[in-house]
């Protein structure tokens, strides 16, 4: 489990801690080593002054001196001083000084050093200090002369031990240690005090506002901005850059309302222009896919009225001169007659296909009758059941009862649904069926005529152009291309519809829908809505 960090206020108040015990052991430290000094200057100058009096009292002693008195002044000098070594009394007979008395611990027959005996006859100061091997302290010394009718009588010697300056600060650090953790609980409550109220609470204060902001609530404002302190001013600059932000967010918002009001506008009047031009380019797309055909028509009717002129002239040269020789001298009734009947026949059958592709290529005034496309599919039916038999094609029809009747010219349908035969017929040269379904729609008002093959089927590509003037899928010599043209050219003339479904290996179906007598006429427009998928001439 992860420690949790430690707050700011905890950081700051062990932070002082340390600082605080840190400062208070070198002052400890600092100050122990000073006062140690001082004490030993005060130990030396009471042994120096405690040597003074003792001499003093000493030369005031009536002569002979009572050695029982001089060591009973010894003793209560040592006894006067706990830091006391030894408290010796010397007399001086001639020029040696012999000691007369002592205080207790004091070594017997130890003789006064020769430069001291020197500085007493001369008057100088005598101290000194000796430090004693393996202790902590030293010895310090100090020698103070008998002066009696102004000579020197004697002297008196005061041992003092002085302690080390750690000893000394470990005796008074000893007596100040248990305030140094009263010291620091009381900085450290203080400053943890004085943080969490000047320093937390705000700080939390304007982390809560900053919360409410990042959640989206800009009306939040930090407190304490009345502060004149750093808190105060950084709070001051806060709640600034919050009317900024706000005013920024205003305008943002009032800019993003105009942008979308100016979007929804452009948007409606693109999708207007974009409906405009969808229109302008479906009727640029009918104007030249007519042009198309238009040019395609009239370069098959300039080429067919050329061929009629080409083939018409030698045909009335020969047909002038079969007259001529039927018109002869009379002939039996012999074969040479019967050819001349046969070759005029077989002129005069030219000479109606000829016809028949220049009638093609020209439009013609038809006349609209009241017509029942059952009996009209009935007599194509019988007229073409020698060829479905031929070709191994079983015709299955189906024609509703009760069709209505539809406008139309019987000839040009007749050519529309003997032309959707043939296409029929060459899509299944190995035989197969042919559904030819009528039906009424009553939601359409309309009257539909289905030719569905199980032939070969079509291609995408075949069926997108299955309409087109002068394009054909069969063999040379077997398709003109103009078929399913004549075929979409006489069911827009009835105001009817063609749609075509096909795909390769599925064959091919063929919907012809007319509209039935008193439901109205579409318009070339609609009339023209085909599915690209069919068979092609």
């Amino acid at each position: 489990m992860p420690m949790r960090p430690l707050k700011l206020q905890t950081k700051t108040s062990l932070l002082a801690s340390a600082v605080t015990l840190a400062v208070l052991a070198v002052l400890l430290i600092l100050v122990s080593v000073r006062f140690a000094e001082r004490v030993r200057e005060e130990q030396k100058q009471l042994a120096q002054l405690q040597a003074d009096n003792l001499a003093e009292h000493v030369g005031r002693l009536p002569a002979p001196r009572d050695p029982a008195e001089v060591a009973r002044l010894a003793t209560l000098v040592h006894g006067s001083r706990p830091d006391a070594v030894t408290v010796r009394v010397w007399e001086r007979t001639g020029g040696l000084f012999q000691q007369v008395a002592a205080s207790a611990g004091s070594a017997e027959g130890e003789e006064i050093p020769e430069e001291v005996k020197a500085a007493l006859r001369s008057g100088l100061e005598t101290r000194a200090v000796e430090a004693r091997p393996d202790a902590d302290d030293s010895l310090y010394r100090v020698f103070a002369p008998v002066i009696e009718d102004g000579r020197v009588s004697g002297a008196v010697e005061v041992i003092e031990k002085l302690d080390s300056a750690a000893v000394i600060a470990l005796d008074y650090g000893r007596g100040t240690l248990w305030l140094a953790p009263l010291a620091v609980v009381a900085i450290t409550a203080g400053v943890f005090l004085l943080f969490r109220n000047f320093v937390q609470r705000p700080v939390g204060r304007l982390l809560g506002a900053m919360a409410r902001v990042e959640a989206g609530d800009l009306s939040a404002e930090a407190e304490e901005a009345r502060r004149d302190d750093e808190i105060g001013t950084l709070t001051r600059g806060f709640n600034r850059m919050l009317a900024r932000l706000r005013e920024m967010t205003s305008e943002r918002e009032a800019q993003k309302q105009l942008l979308e009001r100016r979007v929804r506008e452009a948007t409606s009047e693109l999708a207007e222009r974009n409906d405009q031009l969808e229109e302008r380019n479906f009727e640029l797309y009918q104007t030249t896919r007519r042009l198309t055909e238009l040019e395609r028509l009239a370069a098959a009717g300039q080429l067919a009225a050329q061929f009629a002129h080409e083939v018409g002239t030698p045909l009335n040269l020969i047909s002038g001169h079969v007259q001529l020789l039927l018109a002869g001298p009379a002939r039996d009734e012999g074969p040479e007659r019967k050819r001349l009947e046969t070759i005029s026949a077989q002129i005069e059958r030219i000479e109606r296909i000829v016809r028949g592709m220049l009638d093609r290529t020209r439009a013609e005034a038809v006349e609209f009758v009241p017509l029942d496309l059952n009996a009209l599919l009935r007599r194509i039916f019988d007229a073409t059941a020698p060829t479905l038999e031929a070709s191994g094609v079983r015709l299955v029809a189906s024609l509703a009862d009760g069709l209505p009747e539809v406008a139309g010219d019987a000839d040009r349908l007749q050519q529309v649904f003997i032309n959707l035969f043939n296409n029929a017929l060459d899509a299944m040269r190995g035989g197969g069926q042919l559904h030819v379904t009528t039906a009424h729609d009553p939601a359409t008002q309309s009257v539909v005529v289905d030719f569905a093959d199980t032939g070969t089927g079509m291609t995408e590509e075949v069926r997108a152009h299955i309409f087109d003037p002068l394009y054909t899928t069969k063999e040379r010599g077997r398709g003109t291309g103009l078929g399913l043209v004549v075929v979409r050219q006489v069911v827009q003339e009835h105001g009817g519809r063609i749609e075509v479904e096909s795909a390769p290996g599925r064959g091919a179906r063929f919907r012809l829908t007319f509209p039935a007598m008193g439901g109205g006429v579409r318009s070339a427009k609609d009339s023209i809505s085909v599915r690209l998928e069919g068979n092609a001439d």
